[in-house]
């Protein structure tokens, strides 16, 4: 049983204890017991009817999503179950292919999809839950394996996803805890990706969203904290100055473009000596050079962070210099948002 699950059973015995307990005092009181017991009674049957099945599902999940607001009421229609879906799978696609480049230098194929799983609907609300399986264990047609890829790199997958949730646990209105943050994500560059997806899967407002929540059974059982326009905002002006001015050292690194997210201004280059693969942030000024340079061999300068073991990670890229151009077309597709 999931720790979801278990905090569930442990409300419903509370629930009746304090059921026997009312009845017990009716009783004395000569009052009738089953009026003195109802509010009880309601609480128990929303315990089960509702909150047990969400609690099943995100003890089966790696990540669970709800969206919240008037899009969704009396339930959502089959254009926005359609536009959620492809966003969330973006994102999720966003963040499996970061971990995985990061992780490794050589060149991996990826499925062609990585479709999440939808878990359930419930009234007022869209839930959608994602599983990310090992290629051995996953038997369904609609989640495809990751061809060539570990499995400590599909494990490392699995934790990049949860990480969506872990974000929204240190967002709110007013700012980001970046101390908090920091501790659950040390490497700079993860942090980045996952501010970077939950930014695109905050509401902004435009398709009548007013809240997205995310869940992991890795989560205490507690109602997260729910991202909203205004938390939108705050992820935005954070992947605006990504890197930790006072933990930062200014570097120069060369290596060759890939992984191109025009919409974010970010990009990885990979094969750096002594480095291996390190995500950048460009200026705006370079936006339609790093579009023509996917695969280019360049030259980056500017302030980074690096891992606890000096290795950087996470770089502020501010001058951008194309040292040698591909010799054929990358078969890498950009990432334009």
């Amino acid at each position: 049983m999931g720790r979801w699950l278990e905090s569930l059973e442990a409300k419903a015995r509370i629930i009746h204890g304090q059921l026997a307990g009312a009845r017990r005092l009716a009783e004395e009181a000569g009052l009738d017991p089953d009026e003195v017991a109802q509010p009880y009674f309601d609480l128990i049957n929303d315990l089960y009817r509702e909150e047990c099945q969400f609690a099943q599902l995100v003890d089966d999940a790696d990540l669970i999503v709800r969206y919240l607001g008037p899009a969704l009421e009396p339930g959502p229609t089959m254009s926005t179950f359609t536009s959620v879906c492809r966003d969330l799978k973006a994102q999720i696609q966003g963040v499996a292919k970061a971990i995985v480049g990061l992780s490794v230098e050589d060149r991996v194929r990826w499925p062609n999809e990585l479709d999440p799983l939808l878990s359930g609907l419930s009234h007022g609300s869209l839930v959608v839950g994602v599983r990310i399986q090992a290629p051995e264990q996953n038997a369904r047609a609609s989640q495809r394996e990751f061809t060539g890829i570990s499995d400590s790199v599909v494990e490392s997958v699995r934790l990049a996803v949860k990480s969506i949730a872990t974000v929204s646990r240190h967002v709110d209105d007013s700012g980001i805890d970046e101390d908090a943050l920091d501790d659950e994500l040390p490497d700079p560059a993860i942090r980045d990706t996952v501010l970077v997806a939950a930014a695109k899967l905050a509401p902004s407002g435009r398709k009548q969203f007013n809240g997205v929540e995310f869940y992991s059974a890795d989560a205490a059982p507690a109602p997260p904290r729910t991202l909203t326009p205004r938390s939108r905002r705050v992820l935005d002006r954070a992947i605006a100055r990504p890197v930790r001015a006072l933990r930062s050292v200014e570097g120069t690194f060369e290596g060759v473009i890939r992984a191109v997210d025009l919409d974010a201004r970010r990009f990885e280059i990979r094969r750096v000596a002594n480095a291996g693969a390190i995500r950048c942030m460009y200026q705006p000024n370079e936006h339609e050079l790093v579009r023509r340079s996917l695969d280019a061999r360049v030259r980056v300068n500017g302030r980074y962070e690096a891992m606890d073991n000096q290795q950087p990670r996470l770089i502020a890229v501010e001058s951008l210099e194309v040292l040698e151009q591909p010799t054929r077309q990358s078969d890498m597709p950009i990432d334009s948002g």
